[in-house]
């Protein structure tokens, strides 16, 4: 039995979560990138997706350009159906993936924000060592920076990760690639003191695996609580309002490679599949370095 247009959409959802192990969010978006283009077929009367043609697919692109989406939103509908297309010639229901040939729109690349060794000081001083989720957030926000973590990793991580000791957390990133990622010295100790000093108070007697938990009920933080957290703390130390967690992870690539780090290590501690996405950070310290040098030279 030839399947409707929205079963190979689900199809192909299932693929994104069972064999590719794709983030929720990205599977979300490219659901609904897929959705608007069914639709879009259905409006043409096109009932399979071996009738689609370059015109078809560029029509459509051309429609959602008059919406007149961002270019970061364009380009991601176009990646959404060149990964969509790729299955279905794996699936063998089109003989070849035409949405290789769509243009892609040209997007400003913007440099990460990135916060001084002082403003990264003054965030982790915001927080009370002297109560329980004090302590718990202190040592979130010393992981945060001096591990480069996504805040989804933050919020996952269980007691099997961690090796306190050689300050070292055990990670698996997409398609179950597994990485190990080393912490500093202020974040043992912080880590060390939330174990000791902050998360039974919080637990209450409960047990749990994952080592930031949310209260007594054991659960673990939600990376929207994280996002929160972050801004409060920003707030508190006088900061930027825009900093949030991913903040700390462009800082920790900055602050690396303007030490000396090599480029290579930067992206293995990020757990970057290409190198090209860490070598932004080159052109932050490059941009760090010129301001340095327009304040400091006298000679203008």
């Amino acid at each position: 039995m030839e399947r409707s247009l929205d079963a190979w959409v689900e199809a192909f959802l299932d693929f994104l979560f069972w064999e590719k192990r794709v983030a929720d969010n990205t599977i979300l978006a490219y659901g609904q990138d897929i959705s608007s283009f069914v639709q879009f077929l259905k409006e043409k009367e096109i009932a399979s997706f071996g009738e689609v043609t370059l015109l078809v697919l560029e029509e459509f692109v051309s429609q959602e350009s008059d919406r007149e989406l961002e270019a970061t939103s364009l380009a991601r509908k176009i990646s959404a159906l060149r990964t969509f297309f790729s299955f279905l010639v794996r699936e063998k229901e089109v003989p070849e993936n035409l949405a290789r040939l769509l243009d892609t729109p040209r997007l400003e690349r913007n440099l990460p924000q990135v916060l001084s060794l002082e403003e990264v000081e003054a965030l982790l001083s915001a927080c009370d060592k002297t109560k329980p989720r004090g302590l718990r957030d202190r040592a979130i926000l010393e992981l945060l920076y001096s591990s480069g973590l996504r805040v989804g990793e933050v919020v996952s991580l269980e007691f099997s990760h961690l090796d306190l000791e050689n300050r070292m957390l055990r990670l698996w990133g997409k398609g179950f690639k597994e990485r190990m990622v080393p912490f500093g010295e202020e974040a043992h100790e912080a880590i060390s003191l939330y174990l000791e000093k902050g998360r039974g108070e919080i637990l209450k007697g409960r047990s749990s695996n994952y080592l930031f938990i949310n209260g007594p009920s054991a659960r673990p933080l939600t990376r929207q609580s994280v996002w929160n957290m972050v801004k409060r703390y920003a707030k508190r130390a006088n900061l930027r309002e825009d900093i949030t967690p991913h903040t700390l992870r462009h800082t920790f690539a900055t602050h690396l490679l303007e030490n000396g780090a090599d480029l290579r290590v930067v992206q293995e501690f990020l757990g970057h599949s290409d190198i090209s996405t860490t070598q932004i950070y080159t052109h932050v310290s490059k941009k760090v370095l010129r301001e340095t040098y327009d304040r400091a030279f006298p000679r203008k």
